[in-house]
């Protein structure tokens, strides 16, 4: 049995030189398109001159008379000569006879061939129309259908339906439970503030503290939707977690996040694996091919080890499968931006990027806490590939507090006498509360202004306004 979808479109008052003229609503028919639906990466990998429509049935709203035009357009797309044969339009009743003519622009032209015209309520199936599949793959899905009057080209009856031919991505990714993970600067950043409540991390040991739950969605067959031909068939799906993974890294030599660590890190994600390709900026997982299924529901988390400083990062997500023609040789890819979530902190952290150290150089960096609550303040200082923690102190409240001799003292142990180091300060207080002053002075003369992340991110820092330039 076929199921049809009816769009139908109200025509209005049409004039017919000096006497006005008006129709009935004429609709058009078209498979729904649950039911007929065609893949954007097949439409893409086919070499085939055209792609075969649905069944487009019209049902007129006004009387037709003899050799009257009629048109069926699908906007923005490139229409192929069909092959005429006795079921390229099959009208009921079927004295109510249509024939081919020729193609125009985006679609096709057929003309009433009985002599005794075709009658309001009338209908004419057409069936087997193409057109070419990059067309198809752009354009809107939207059908038009207009009748002509005979030699004067007028507006007699008309029909529009939107999105009625639908194309779609075959591929998707959705996201149930992104990371939310706020980092407790007052457990030294090594675990979340915030007990998981998520399953499945929410029921893991150890701790749930030391658990963020990610879970996330893949599918090949746009969601369950029956596709089309020409389709793809998937061969590799590859998803990227692009943020800061060197917590990751274990007591190897070097910056390297590997297979084994990474393994440690993750629980769950049945029918994935850690790609060699991972690094300590990102995170890569590969899906275990054949697939048990179209669409798969991946449910997982990650354990911090409970034992290394975390930082906040913005985690960026990229998906992207590869695919082969159905019954072809032809492949592909494609590739969407997903969400995995953010670990935020809650406390202030501040980047130094630059700060010289050497001779005749001295440092000059101040923390001023407008707030109430006190901090602890301790420094991450990064120097030619490597990372040292030291504890500066505190920061009392409402003070200005003197940073340059702990930080002196924090890169002179960690044997560094010369050189450009890079600063993270971490404050156990408001990240509002929070302005740091950096800079540098060389013989006592030439000071240089360091702007960081505090007194760079916005003038009114700490107000909650941008700031604006004063008009002219």
């Amino acid at each position: 049995m076929k199921l049809n979808l009816k769009i139908v479109a109200a025509v209005g008052a049409v004039t017919m030189m000096s006497s006005s003229v008006a129709f009935a609503a004429a609709s058009i028919t078209v498979p729904p398109p649950g039911l007929f639906t065609y893949s954007k990466e097949g439409l893409s990998l086919t070499t085939a001159a055209g792609v075969t429509l649905p069944v487009i049935t019209v049902t007129f709203g006004n009387n037709l008379t003899y050799q009257d035009d009629i048109l069926i357009t699908l906007p923005g797309t490139v229409s192929v000569a069909p092959t005429v044969s006795p079921t390229l339009v099959v009208c009921a009743p079927a004295s109510s006879a249509v024939g081919y003519v020729t193609t125009v622009a985006g679609g096709w032209n057929f003309r009433v061939t009985s002599v005794t015209g075709v009658n309001l309520g009338d209908s004419c199936a057409f069936q087997g129309l193409q057109v070419t599949p990059a067309s198809l793959a752009t354009a809107t899905g939207e059908i038009d259908y207009k009748a002509l009057r005979f030699q004067t080209g007028q507006l007699v009856d008309a029909a529009n339906t939107k999105n009625a031919v639908q194309v779609k991505s075959q591929f998707a990714i959705t996201t149930q439970q992104k990371l939310n993970g706020i980092i407790d600067v007052n457990n030294d950043r090594e675990q979340f503030a915030v007990l998981e409540s998520v399953a499945p991390g929410n029921a893991a040991a150890p701790a749930g503290y030391l658990n963020d739950t990610l879970n996330f969605t893949t599918t090949v067959d746009g969601g369950g939707l029956v596709f089309t031909a020409p389709t793809v068939a998937p061969t590799a799906t590859k998803v990227e977690i692009v943020g800061d993974w060197a917590w990751v890294d274990g007591s190897d030599t070097g910056s390297t996040c590997d297979v084994a660590e990474f393994g440690a890190v993750l629980n769950g994600y049945a029918g994935w694996t850690v790609s060699s390709t991972s690094t300590c900026a990102m995170l890569v997982l590969n899906e275990t091919y054949p697939l048990a299924a179209n669409t798969s529901v991946n449910q997982g988390w990650i354990d911090v080890p409970g034992t290394k400083a975390l930082n906040p990062t913005d985690f960026v997500g990229n998906a992207e499968w590869s695919y082969i023609l159905t019954g072809g040789s032809a492949t592909g890819k494609t590739g969407y931006a997903w969400d995995p979530g953010a670990w935020t902190i809650n406390g202030a952290q501040v980047y130094i990027q630059y700060m010289p150290y050497g001779e005749n150089i001295s440092r000059i960096i101040y923390a001023a806490n407008s707030g109430v609550q006190a901090g602890v303040v301790d420094a991450t200082i990064y120097y030619n590939g490597n990372t040292y923690n030291c504890a500066l102190g505190s920061a009392p409240a409402k003070t200005v507090t003197e940073l340059s001799g702990p930080i002196n003292t924090c890169v002179a142990n960690s044997g560094i006498t010369s050189g450009k180091v890079a600063i993270l300060l971490t404050f156990t207080a408001p990240d509002k509360d929070i302005e740091v002053y950096s800079a540098y002075n060389v013989g006592g003369d030439d000071r240089g202004t360091v702007v960081n992340t505090s007194n760079g991110r916005t003038f009114f820092y700490g107000t909650g306004f941008p700031f604006v330039p004063p008009g002219p």
